[in-house]
Formats: C-alpha cells, sequence, structure tokens
C-alpha cells in the first residue's frame, strides 16, 4: 500500500514537473499593443483613419495588481511590451492572469472623451516568434473596454 502511494506521489511530481517545464519553454513573453484614440481604445469606425493614442502608459498587470512590465505608445500609438518569462511564470497562461491597463486619461488625446478612468483589456495568444534567438510567446489585447473607476 505505502509502494503504490509513493508511486502515485511520483506520478503526480512528475505530471506537475513536465507541465511547469512546458510553460517555461519560451525566453520572453512579448505583448503588441495598438492604441486608439477612441472611447474603447480600438480601432473605430473610420477602420485604419482612427486616430492613434500616443504618449498613454499601457502597464501589463498580472495576478493582484502586480506589475510585470509598463512603457509608452509611440507617436503611431503603438508599442510592445517584452519580458523575460520569469516574472510572468507564476501567472500562466498570461491570457488567464494578466490584463493591460491603460491608466491615461482619454480626453489626452481628444478632448470630447472622458478625463477619468481608463481601458483594461484580457490578453490573447497570438503565437510564437524568435528574437535574438530566443523563443518568444506573443500576446495581444482581445478588446479594450473602458473602466470609469480606474
Amino acid at each position: 500500500m505505502a509502494s503504490k502511494t509513493l508511486l502515485l506521489i511520483g506520478l503526480v511530481v512528475c505530471a506537475i514537473a513536465v507541465h511547469h517545464t512546458g510553460e517555461a519553454q519560451f525566453d520572453l513573453v512579448g505583448v503588441h499593443v495598438t492604441l486608439y484614440c477612441t472611447r474603447d481604445g480600438n480601432m473605430g469606425i473610420f477602420g485604419l483613419a482612427t486616430p492613434r493614442f500616443q504618449g498613454a502608459e499601457v502597464v501589463l498587470q498580472c495576478g493582484n495588481k502586480v506589475i510585470i512590465a509598463n512603457t509608452t505608445t509611440n507617436s503611431y500609438g503603438i508599442t510592445y511590451i517584452v519580458t523575460p518569462t520569469a516574472p510572468i511564470l507564476p501567472f500562466f497562461p498570461p491570457q488567464k492572469n494578466c490584463k493591460l491597463i491603460v491608466n491615461t486619461k482619454l480626453s489626452k488625446c481628444n478632448a470630447n472623451l472622458p478625463s477619468i478612468g481608463g481601458l483594461v483589456s484580457p490578453l490573447g495568444f497570438v503565437g510564437t516568434s524568435l528574437f535574438r534567438n530566443k523563443k518568444v510567446a506573443n500576446f495581444a489585447p482581445t478588446g479594450f473596454r473602458y473602466n470609469p473607476s480606474l
């Protein structure tokens, strides 16, 4: 009976190790963000002609308010967050445990937009790539929404 219990414990430990190793197969995590100057930060009715939100602070937050990285959008409203896998590992998979937050007031890019609150978006996995011989797990926002409480 004791040997069956030890075997079961051994199998569970092996399963956890294999699962954990599978998560660590990426060296970096990348998040590509294109932010538009609209109430929800997404592309508007004018498609690609929708103005971009430049100079917006974008925060990658995981778990219970753990800030993994932050950056600012460029003059095209684009930013790319690249971070080592290690800080995100406790929150794997990121698309379930992490989100993007834009704390910059929307009125900064358009005076007709709200001057309180911010934007929040969950992440979606978009694929893998190589960057300087390192394997990158790539994510992107699945859709920002306005949150007046930010």
